[in-house]
């Protein structure tokens, strides 16, 4: 259960905000909607206090390609100047006068949705620096009673099936997520293909990533049913109606899962009302860690969250760090794919034991990155 008393004593003065925009090369993608990922592009912020405190977060980027020095520009041309100076005891407090700032002119110039994965990011930085400002670390202040986070293996190739699911049983894995939707993998046969590799007790997974429509979905829903899927993400469009949202749930007896692309609670409660069971918040996409623990206190009681994130060690940690902080019902997924900004930007944190990843048990909430590996990624054009 989540802590329901959750107030940092200090207040923080804001002295300066850093966007470091970063890319690894030659690392190996999953397949998704928007095309695979030739290079891993991220955008990390730093923010430091007037005492010299500092704290980390990830902006999400991914796509397209350039991204991250997009949202880099628009964190020094914009956003800087209204934080630069500004006090806080909580981190919610600062995007709520940030939205109040500056939605008009987001708004205004077509970028709302990027707005929000800035603030997201933003966020999570003001909980590292206000934990490393207490000296407590993030399970400390939650007053967790495991400083593990449960994990699921996600975004699974067709082709990598023999050698990945094999190699996350080993690592205590029970979940495994499926990358589907794909005309010339056949939907049918890769979960197929899947069922036969996972062991006794472990469930799978699928993930459409938004490319079907209402009846496709339910032809591609029906056809993998047998084999009993524990989800299937995104099966519609984040913006499709609720009712074709009601018609699909009516439809299948998978539970449908959602909201990597959704911003707003409101919105998020709106998918539990259509009849979705699994929500996915991301930390680097809408509100940070503090829309996530402000998502969990209003969830129904027989809907599930199940933080996404696809990124660097820095936003991976914070994401499970929401997974550890909601308890047992919770599972944050881990992209099985090589990607050295978060095996190596950070050092090797991220290490599966028992299907779990143990947080940081120093003061704040993520694992800064090295700095000599931040300069080998930067990537400013």
């Amino acid at each position: 259960m989540l802590r329901h008393e959750m107030n940092f004593q200090d207040t923080i003065k804001i002295a300066r905000i850093k966007a470091f925009p970063i890319r690894a090369s030659g690392t190996y993608s999953p397949k998704m909607a928007l095309g695979t990922m030739p290079t891993r592009p991220a955008l990390l912020v730093k923010i430091e206090d007037s005492s010299g405190c500092y704290g980390w977060g990830e902006i999400w980027a991914n796509f397209p390609p350039r991204a991250n020095t997009h949202k880099a520009n628009i964190i020094e041309d914009v956003i800087e100047t209204h934080l630069r100076g500004f006090s806080f005891s909580e981190p919610h407090e600062v995007q709520e006068v940030l939205r109040k700032t500056l939605s008009l002119y987001f708004l205004h110039i077509g970028q709302s949705q990027v707005f929000e994965h800035i603030l997201a990011g933003i966020d999570t930085a003001l909980w590292d620096i206000a934990l490393r400002h207490e000296g407590v670390s993030f399970a400390q202040f939650m007053g967790l009673q495991s400083t593990k986070a449960r994990s699921y293996a996600s975004s699974i190739n067709a082709e990598d099936l023999e050698q990945l699911i094999p190699f996350h049983t080993e690592l205590g894995q029970t979940y495994f997520k499926l990358k589907i939707g794909f005309a010339e993998h056949g939907n049918a046969k890769i979960v197929e293909n899947a069922a036969k590799l996972i062991p006794a007790g472990s469930r799978i997974m699928v993930d459409s990533n938004q490319t079907w429509t209402l009846e496709q979905a339910k032809v591609a829903l029906r056809d993998i049913e047998a084999y009993e899927p524990y989800f299937a993400e995104e099966a519609l469009r984040s913006d499709s109606p609720h009712s074709d949202w009601e018609e699909l749930v009516a439809s299948t007896d998978i539970p449908l899962a959602a909201g990597e692309n959704i911003y707003g609670i409101e919105d998020f409660l709106a998918l539990t009302r259509a009849g979705i069971k699994v929500l996915q918040p991301d930390v680097a996409k809408w509100g940070g860690v503090s829309g996530a623990l402000d998502l969990a206190k209003n969830m129904p009681e027989d809907v599930l969250i199940w933080p996404h994130f696809m990124g660097t060690a820095v936003g991976q940690v914070a994401a499970l760090s929401v997974s550890a902080a909601i308890g047992k019902s919770s599972y944050c997924e881990v992209d099985v794919n090589e990607n050295l900004l978060r095996s190596e930007l950070c050092g090797d944190v991220i290490n599966i034991e028992d299907g779990r990843v143990e947080l940081p048990s120093v003061p704040g909430l993520v694992h800064p990155p090295s700095l000599n590996r931040l300069t080998d990624f930067t990537d400013w054009m």
